[in-house]
């Protein structure tokens, strides 16, 4: 049996922007199996889904969502085992604060660079999550995947697409992950985990509610960087405002909605646009209310 909650849930409770309406489905499984379940079900109902992990670098809009959301963050998900060596396996679900502590105290390097991001391992494997110029799939060795049919499979590294701030899927979830990393002393580890979120918190901005950056980085480029020049620090609309220490934030200052949110983004594009012409793309994901029109 598939756990879901008792009553419809708003997304805005399990989001780090605070954004967010009420899916048809909330299934939060609690195991493989129970994933598996949930899989079934949105494929019997015919009714498309979505994966949640930590809930951070999501715009998603409220009211009524036309889709299931798969949350993956249980305790069956959330687990780590040092199975050989140097290389560790995580379940998805697990915090990245948690497996950057376990790294440090069994002295296993190479992860230092994720201290300060939020959310959990599966988000930062789909999304590629990076800093500092390194990137979480430098240390990947294996994923576990479950695809949309329920079809579970491991992929070695050279067998997974990753690009800059993305994983190509193809729909499937992922359920665990292997790092390959290198020996180090906690000693070293603590301190440069240290220095990495202590940068972090003085560059970008903490408090208000945020989806982290809004848009990539283009080519040889910074998208704060083109965003400031043109002027865009304290730029509200509506709740949403561009935070005056980054201007690739984008905060929840006063209730924003997500339409408060979708037009300062258009807003801030059409201006990089107009000014260097830049197409920003975006690295926040959007789950729209309405299918959005080709």
């Amino acid at each position: 049996m598939t756990p879901e909650m008792e009553k419809p849930i708003q997304l805005r409770h399990l989001t780090t922007f605070r954004l967010g309406g009420t899916p048809l489905r909330y299934l939060r499984p609690g195991t493989e199996q129970q994933l598996l379940d949930a899989l079934e079900e949105c494929r019997r109902n015919d009714l498309h889904w979505r994966v949640l992990g930590g809930g951070s670098n999501l715009v998603v809009d409220e009211g009524h969502l036309p889709y299931g959301v798969i949350h993956i963050q249980t305790p069956g998900f959330d687990w780590m085992d040092r199975s050989a060596g140097l290389a560790v396996r995580v379940g998805a679900g697990t915090p990245t604060a948690k497996l950057l502590a376990y790294c440090k105290r069994q002295g296993l390097g190479g992860l230092e660079f994720l201290a300060g991001l939020p959310g959990t391992v599966g988000g930062a494997v789909a999304a590629n999550a990076g800093a500092w110029g390194k990137e979480t799939c430098d240390a990947i060795a294996r994923l576990w995947i479950v695809g949309p049919k329920g079809e579970k499979t491991e992929l070695l590294r050279p067998d997974l697409e990753f690009s800059y701030r993305h994983l190509a899927l193809q729909g499937a979830v992922i359920t665990e992950a292997e790092f390959a990393l290198v020996p180090r002393s906690p000693e070293l580890i603590g301190p440069q985990m240290m220095r990495y979120a202590r940068a972090r918190a003085e560059r970008f901005p903490v408090g208000p509610p945020s989806a982290g950056c809004i848009f990539k980085n283009p080519p040889a480029q910074s998208a704060g960087k083109l965003l400031d020049l043109c002027g865009f620090r304290g730029y509200k609309c509506g709740g949403a405002e561009v935070s005056e220490r980054h201007a690739n934030f984008i905060l929840n200052r006063r209730g924003a909605t997500s339409a408060d949110v979708v037009r300062l983004i258009e807003i801030m594009r059409k201006a990089v646009r107009r000014r260097f012409g830049i197409e920003l793309e975006l690295e926040v994901r959007r789950w729209p209310a309405k299918p959005q029109a080709a």
